[in-house]
């Protein structure tokens, strides 16, 4: 593909013109590269949202487990924020026209397929202690005594069961809503690639 059957290109997708060699994707754009680092735009707001929570929930709750496992929840959404802002500003919206247009969009395609599937593999680490930080926040509000609670075996029973229960239909539906947030801007990726590689 030679560099005007590019411009043509990346002028249907309704990018801006080259400036130093590279064309810019618009904030707009129907680009799915712009749409997917836009999708992480969302996914860090929300994870600043849900950190702040946390934050106020650790300062409404005095109990030292409560507190404990509340400062690894919000821990856990430092790195989830930290990550997905890490990929928000990484993920490349200029697309150089004197380089290979195909290798750049195969680079972000995996460099974000790989990226989801770690974000994944950690949130099973992460669900357990949520899990047993919602049950103990419970327990702390419900009984006024979680010492005396934690004495019961049913009570630890009830916390391995829910968390037992818990741990895979939030790993599910973490991969149910990366696939909407993100599933349809990779498969147009990938589709944009494909046309790329087809033989002249």
């Amino acid at each position: 593909m030679n560099l005007r059957e590019v411009w043509k290109t990346l002028e249907e997708d309704k990018l801006n013109k080259p400036v130093l060699g590279a064309v810019e994707v618009r904030k707009t754009s129907r680009h799915p590269v712009q749409k997917l680092k836009n999708s992480y735009k969302i996914t860090t707001a929300f994870a600043i949202v849900f950190l702040i929570g946390f934050v106020v929930l650790f300062f409404l709750f005095h109990d030292p487990l409560v507190k404990g496992s509340l400062l690894l929840v919000i821990a856990s959404y430092v790195f989830f924020f930290v990550t997905n802002f890490s990929m928000y500003r990484n993920i490349r919206v200029e697309l150089p026209v004197d380089q290979s247009l195909r290798t750049v969009l195969k680079t972000t395609h995996e460099f974000i397929s790989s990226n989801i599937r770690f974000q994944e593999r950690v949130g099973l680490f992460i669900y357990p202690i949520a899990c047993t930080s919602g049950f103990l926040m419970g327990g702390s509000a419900g009984s006024g005594d979680l010492d005396r609670m934690l004495q019961q075996k049913s009570v630890w029973i009830a916390l391995i069961v829910i968390t037992i229960v818990l741990t895979p239909l939030c790993y599910y539906l973490t991969k149910w809503m990366y696939k909407v947030s993100y599933g349809k801007c990779l498969a147009e990726l990938k589709l944009l690639i494909e046309e790329l590689e087809r033989p002249e």
